[in-house]
């Protein structure tokens, strides 16, 4: 691999995830039966990885010279101990056997040289040295030459033995990992000086955490710190016999520790330069901030200064700190109370017509209040509406006029009246019921829009229609009944002259600055299926379709080749990874020129550019968009 990472089995050690193990060690007291349980529970709480342990005892120990009983009290119990919980060499085997068969990673430490010589007939992936061997040479190079990779713990030992005991790995010629540890059991938290795992990775690139305290705050804390590895006891019941259970965790508590440190893997990762913005602090930012507005009406050629421009919320034009490049300047537009100023009148440019051609039908999306403006500057096939709740108590007639369009598409609001989003397949009928209603109230909205556009061939709903979780994604096994339940919600509702076309979605989508988790319209092989058993058409949003296939690792290309048969309707824009929405076109993961190819193969579907806050600066990042488009023809 690298000077930093290294592999054990296919696992990338050092790498973005965090490699975790359950050390079950002796904690099966001495059952097959127990420690196959226990390898069952880890496997269940996401473990990467089972550990045990395994000694051969006259190898082990010495032969004390003199009466039974010599040996201090402290040795006495540990031997006494293990002569209950040891297993023999036969059912270590059956264990090792068994997480093959369970498909998880299995490793052992030995704590004798014969012992590494048992562990060369199974296999092992790794070989895991206890803190008590750091400073046993001997047993380290003897470990080393199974040729796996070593995992190293740090208990009981001072820094020089540390120290000595990396210089001895860097000889071995295999690749090692340096674990913090206090070897207490339980480990009081003012020992465990978490701050040290800095100390080691000075001493060597990939570095861990072998925890023994209680709870799994400081093992989550770890990672944040660069451990790379984590490894803690299991038990069955903490209340067991023996050292290590205090100092384990039952298996709720493990399970909530690997989600704990996953979602710190997601957190973690900083892409830089600079503090980067996520998408639901950009949504937030602009309905919280604030920018510069006109105080009053102004004039074309009219002087700026603190007389005309004030700041104030939302955060849509530019934000407080540039007012002071436009005083002295001149307005090229005339500017009505509350108008948000931009880059352009920083620049001194003014909108003007623009003239687009594409083989399938194209667009841009407006609302009622600047329809008038882009219907000046563009001849477009269609227009698409995005509505607000407030908007169906509007009257479309005192914002539309008759337009050649070809087609009509209206977005349904996605939050309405008491902060409800629409959500047709809600558990919860009450809601469910108004969610059918709403809709009822878009339909009606756009049957009174048709008649503006006479020449249009359709009029389209597009709609998220709901199917989303707030914390967690719901089982697989409910998707059925949820396209079901969709289906019942869609019966209830005369459509009229219009047709609703859901919107595929991604698997994290934004509700007004909040994340949730998507549950259907979303998977690519069940869009395509429920398409036919549905007979409906979608919007399909190549963004959402884009970071739908980076989290699920799909191909998008090929979804796009098996849903654009199904498309009345895109939302065409670029997207960085799973949350990277929108984003400018031809920076982020779609590759456009095969991407438009196979778009403009379906010349009766239409499209849009939905880039995040196009409309802004008098549609600067629709025409953009565009313009890209445009290249690629």
């Amino acid at each position: 691999m690298t000077d930093t990472s290294f592999l054990i089995g296919d696992f990338v050690v050092g790498g973005p995830r965090i490699f975790i193990i359950a050390e079950i060690g002796n904690n099966h007291n001495g059952s097959v039966a127990l420690a196959k349980q226990l390898i069952d529970l880890s496997i269940e709480a996401g473990v990467d990885c089972v550990k045990f342990q395994i000694r051969n005892r006259a190898a082990l120990y010495r032969t004390a010279p003199g009466e039974e009983g010599s040996e201090d009290l402290g040795v006495e119990y540990v031997q006494d101990l293990l002569n209950k919980v040891e297993l023999t060499v036969a059912e270590h085997l059956e264990v090792r056997q068994y997480c093959a068969e369970r498909g998880i990673l299995y490793m052992c430490t030995p704590w004798d040289e014969a012992s590494v010589d048992v562990l060369a007939g199974f296999d092992v992936a790794a070989v895991k040295m206890a803190s008590a061997d750091l400073f046993n040479p001997y047993l380290l190079r003897k470990a080393a030459t199974l040729g796996k990779p070593i995992i190293l713990s740090t208990g009981m030992s001072y820094e020089f033995e540390i120290e000595r005991a990396v210089a001895t790995a860097n000889t071995l010629g295999v690749p090692f990992a340096l674990l913090h540890c206090n070897s207490a059991y339980p480990a009081p938290e003012t020992d465990i000086h978490l701050g040290y795992i800095r100390r080691l990775a000075e001493l060597h690139p990939v570095v861990g955490y072998s925890g023994h305290e209680r709870g799994i705050s400081i093992s989550i804390g770890a990672v944040a710190l660069g451990a790379t590895i984590i490894e803690r006891h299991i038990s069955l019941d903490r209340t067991m016999e023996g050292p290590d259970h205090p100092a384990s965790l039952e298996p709720g508590e493990f399970k909530a520790m690997v989600t704990g440190i996953r979602q710190l893997e997601e957190a973690l990762p900083w892409t830089g330069p600079g503090r980067v913005l996520g998408q639901g602090e950009m949504l937030n930012r602009e309905n919280l901030s604030k920018s510069v507005v006109a105080a009053r009406p102004i004039s074309v050629g009219e002087v700026f200064d603190d007389t005309n421009l004030r700041v104030a919320s939302p955060g849509q034009g530019l934000p407080p700190y540039r007012m002071a490049e436009l005083l002295g300047k001149t307005a090229v537009r005339a500017l009505r109370q509350g108008d948000f100023l931009y880059p352009s009148d920083l620049e001194g440019t003014v909108s003007g017509k623009r003239s687009y051609h594409f083989p399938v039908l194209w667009g841009v999306p407006v609302r009622y209040h600047d329809f008038k403006n882009y219907a000046e500057w563009i001849e477009p096939d269609l227009f698409e509406f995005h509505l607000s709740y407030r908007d169906l108590q509007l009257t479309p007639a005192n914002y539309l006029f008759d337009v050649p369009c070809r087609r009509l598409v209206v977005h349904a609001p996605e939050l309405f009246e008491n902060s409800e989003l629409l959500d047709m397949v809600s558990d919860d009928l009450a809601y469910r019921q108004r969610s059918i209603d709403n809709v009822k109230r878009i339909v009606d909205a756009t049957e009174q829009m048709r008649r503006f556009f006479p020449k249009a061939d359709s009029a389209l709903i597009v709609a998220n229609i709901g199917g989303f979780s707030m914390d967690a994604p719901f089982d697989i096994s409910r998707r059925k009944a949820l396209y079901e339940r969709f289906a019942e919600s869609s019966a209830k509702i005369d459509y009229g002259s219009t047709e609703l076309i859901p919107q595929n979605m991604a698997p994290f989508p934004w509700h007004f600055g909040g994340q949730r988790h998507q549950n259907i319209f979303m998977m690519p092989d069940e869009l395509a299926a429920y398409a036919t058993i549905l007979k409906i058409r979608y919007c399909l949003d190549v963004s959402h379709l884009q970071m739908a296939c980076c989290h699920f690792q799909l191909d998008f290309q090929a979804a796009l080749s098996a849903l654009l048969p199904h498309a009345a309707h895109l939302h065409v824009a670029d997207a960085l990874g799973v949350n990277g929405e929108g984003v400018v076109m031809g920076t982020g993961d779609i590759k456009w020129p095969e991407t438009w190819r196979k778009i403009c193969a379906y010349p009766n579907v239409s499209f849009i550019p939905e880039v995040w806050q196009g409309h802004k600066d008098h549609g600067a990042g629709f025409w953009s968009a565009l313009d890209f488009l445009t290249k690629l023809d």
